[in-house]
């Protein structure tokens, strides 16, 4: 697995791709607390899907051929490898990143909720030869290593969970879930941050500060050499992003900066970067060019809010163009 990928609307378009595609309009499921308190307190991005809803949707399988991450559909290969397919297993998807001090090479786990048949991947298992062995009452299954040489592996602690990621933070999640011990429920801020969108959306987003400039910078690419636009990332303190689709696709995103006067500049900088974006789509995909002109930002004190709403028929069209596969 790769780094983190908080590239505002590339990061969009993986959530989208694992299960914002098709949210109708059924009361969202939420991360609860019991899940929370697996993860480690030093998470900077936690990210969560409810994948039920997601397959309700017609236009499911489309979005997720175009948009899924090289990552999660890596990490669909090694689950598939096990018996375990995320389209029928798995009903509800979190994971988190967390700060190595190189933005490159983030550390990564999630849980995937859901049904398992233990003594089948097990079987799957035996016959292809992984190596497994047993931490905290969990069975432990070897994926690989990374550029780093750190495990990559698949832990199942009972029949409903799915640990995955690097193996000293999955086996940290075991620990917790025997244990207890301190838990992202003990960070103040990222729970502040879930506390804004759990159970206000199927799909969402939390940045915690160092989170948040790097996708900021991420997403600004070129536009970061612009005179002051380093600065302003810096003042950006948190983030959040939220979709929803009854008929069309809404997507939500929210920041908090330093100050109201940084949201000001923010708000003057997404504009002039939506109105470059229109200019640029206007010819070669007017539907997408549409969409930005209708987006709307909302400035209350030092909070910014960005919306895009795609409409049912405008985001049929974008499918069909593959315009999901897009990263500006």
């Amino acid at each position: 697995m790769r780094g983190s990928g908080t590239r505002m609307l590339k990061q969009l378009a993986g959530v989208l791709a694992l299960g914002g595609l098709g949210i109708l309009p059924a009361a969202a499921q939420a991360l609860s607390p019991q899940v929370m308190a697996l993860y480690p307190p030093q998470a900077g991005e936690l990210a969560f899907v409810d994948l039920q809803a997601a397959r309700r949707s017609p236009h499911y399988a489309q979005l997720k051929s175009q948009v899924l991450p090289t990552n999660f559909r890596d990490l669909e290969e090694w689950a598939r490898s096990l018996g375990v397919d995320f389209d029928t297993n798995v009903d509800r998807l979190s994971w988190v990143y967390i700060n190595t001090g190189d933005p490159a090479n983030s550390d990564f786990a999630g849980i995937a909720e859901g049904a398992y048949y233990l003594d089948d991947i097990r079987k799957v298992a035996a016959e292809s030869k992984l190596r497994s062995w047993a931490h905290r009452d969990a069975t432990v299954y070897s994926l690989g290593e990374n550029k780093r040489g750190i495990e990559f592996v698949f832990a199942f602690p009972d029949n409903a969970r799915l640990v995955f990621g690097f193996r000293p933070l999955v086996e940290g999640i075991l620990e917790r879930a025997a244990d207890g011990g301190p838990s992202l429920l003990d960070n103040a801020v990222m729970r502040g941050l879930v506390d804004e969108v759990n159970r206000r959306a199927p799909v969402w987003l939390v940045l915690d500060p160092v989170y948040t400039q790097l996708g900021v910078r991420q997403f600004l690419g070129d536009a970061a050499d612009v005179p002051g636009a380093e600065t302003l990332a810096q003042r950006i303190v948190s983030a959040t992003l939220r979709l929803q689709l009854d008929r069309g696709l809404t997507a939500t995103v929210g920041a908090r900066c330093a100050s109201a006067t940084d949201t000001l500049w923010l708000a003057s900088f997404l504009d002039t970067g939506l109105f470059f974006q229109r200019q640029r789509f206007n010819e070669s995909n007017p539907t997408l060019a549409r969409v930005l002109s209708e987006a709307r930002i909302e400035r209350s004190g030092d909070r910014l809010t960005l919306t895009m709403a795609i409409p049912e028929g405008d985001l049929v069209s974008l499918i069909q163009s593959r315009a999901f596969t897009l990263s500006f």
